[in-house]
């Protein structure tokens, strides 16, 4: 009974549509006829420049560079604090802190997890004694709330120093 009554108020919408248009058609007629779309012409096309590639000197972009121009140069001479060189970095090593957010914690048992965004959006997991951040900044302490993290900043003189830093869990 219900799909009757909808079927009869369905087709008397659309009988309703059937109307005399010729109103609309005379109206979209002079309408087209009065306003004639002005294009503006396409700009000129820049003359092509050749450019010869000399680059005889230079790094090829296909071979990785050498290891003297990506690692740092440090005076191990001295008795002092100083970084450790021969562990690989890393890949939060690669940001400074400031470009690091915390968003979170996993834990299981009596291990405890942070999670680090990246301002690029990528979420990774770190624990204590993980490095992170451009001074070999080492995670200390894992909370529920922040990451505490120790790092070595250069003193000038070919010593390192230690600076705590901390990072507190953000919501944004």
């Amino acid at each position: 009974m219900i799909r009757i009554g909808l079927l009869i108020i369905i087709s008397l919408i659309l009988t309703g549509c059937l109307g005399d248009k010729s109103d609309l058609e005379l109206f979209v007629t002079t309408t087209k006829a009065q306003h004639v779309a002005h294009i503006p012409p396409l700009k000129e096309t820049p003359k092509f420049e050749h450019f010869t590639y000399q680059a005889d000197l230079m790094r090829s972009p296909y071979v990785p560079p050498s290891r003297e121009l990506t690692e740092e140069v440090i005076d191990t001479t001295k008795d002092c604090l100083q970084p450790d060189l021969k562990r690989r970095k890393g890949r939060l090593e690669t940001y400074a802190l400031d470009n690091l957010k915390m968003r979170g914690t996993l834990s299981e048992k009596q291990n405890i997890w942070a999670l680090l965004e990246t301002n690029d959006g990528s979420v990774y997991r770190l624990g204590v004694g993980q490095y992170l951040g451009l001074y070999h900044g080492k995670i200390a302490e894992v909370t529920q709330s922040t990451v505490e993290i120790i790092e070595l900043i250069p003193d000038g003189s070919g010593c390192w120093t230690e600076r705590f830093s901390s990072m507190e869990l953000t919501g944004e």
